[in-house]
């Protein structure tokens, strides 16, 4: 269901359309690992339906963003497949058309696709290039039909365009060697060893615009001795690399991620809080890597 927005006010992060001020586009929001919390899902024997309930209480916040166009749930919107019918209600209720990437918890393959179509595709909104992969089919390996289709849709799909932004449930990057934090949920079928830095990494590299990579296995766990560990989020910029990760379960630092796309093929990000009324209090996720540096520091 698409709702007609209305504004109320030019906010600052939303670009005025006075001369000499980029104009926004439209904005995106991307929520990882939306079934929440698993522990309360397995005392409750699965009877906590649908989505997580901080997620469902910042639905009409994004409801109300200026060119909110879409959302993307990273994987794991479900705990089980037969918990489908009680999350496609909480989805339908968000109120801005909405793509789900598949996770591990998601179903299998022809279930799924009978639910939501092809688990990888691309299309372009406002010259920005959007590509969902799905991390499932090979260990976290993108290879096969799947590789010849991504390899095809950066050779023919990028002409004229600002960004690419690339949605998976896992975190196709994660390399014990290249980049070992965040620790995803879980390293179940792969090892931390999968062909990205290989043969995907170069494919991006050589792309003459930005690309944006995010994933949703993050958040999922909590534990007190670990409370100064950053596991929720992460952001980490190399080469025309950016890569980011959002999450929840944990609630202790619950996040979604709202994307703003510029007319001038700028993007900016907002780190949304969902714990608490604050939804700032996270501070921006650029800074991501200060906090990580600060909290080594203060050890």
């Amino acid at each position: 269901m698409k709702f007609k927005i209305i504004y109320l006010a030019c906010f600052l992060f939303v670009g005025c359309s006075s001369s000499g001020q980029k104009k926004l586009k439209h904005s995106f929001f991307v929520a990882g690992h939306t079934y929440g919390n698993q522990l309360k899902k397995k005392e409750t024997n699965g009877n906590l339906k649908g989505l997580h309930p901080a997620f469902k209480q910042k639905f009409a916040f994004l409801r109300e963003q200026p060119k909110m166009k879409m959302g993307f749930l990273l994987g794991d919107t479900v705990w089980r497949p037969q918990d489908w019918p009680d999350a496609i209600a909480d989805i339908e209720t968000i109120g801005i058309p909405v793509e789900v990437v598949r996770g591990n918890h998601d179903g299998n393959l022809k279930s799924f696709k009978n639910k939501f179509g092809e688990t990888y595709k691309s299309f372009i909104t406002d010259n920005n290039l959007y590509i969902i992969l799905d991390t499932n089919l090979d260990h976290w390996n993108i290879t096969g039909d799947q590789m010849i289709f991504l390899k095809n849709t950066l050779r023919n799909e990028t002409k004229n365009i600002d960004n690419i932004f690339i949605l998976s449930h896992h975190l196709l990057w994660y390399s014990k060697d290249k980049i070992p934090e965040p620790t995803p949920n879980s390293l179940h079928k792969t090892e931390g060893k999968t062909n990205f830095w290989k043969d995907i990494e170069p494919l991006l590299r050589a792309q003459k615009v930005p690309v944006y990579l995010f994933a949703g296995d993050v958040a999922a766990f909590y534990r007190k001795r670990d409370k100064d560990k950053i596991t929720e989020f992460y952001y980490h910029e190399q080469n025309n690399l950016t890569f980011i990760a959002t999450g929840m379960g944990g609630e202790v630092r619950d996040n979604l991620v709202i994307t703003d796309v510029y007319d001038d093929g700028s993007v900016e990000f907002r780190l949304i809080y969902l714990n608490g009324n604050n939804i700032n209090e996270l501070g921006k996720l650029e800074d991501y890597s200060k906090l990580k540096k600060d909290k080594k520091t203060n050890d």
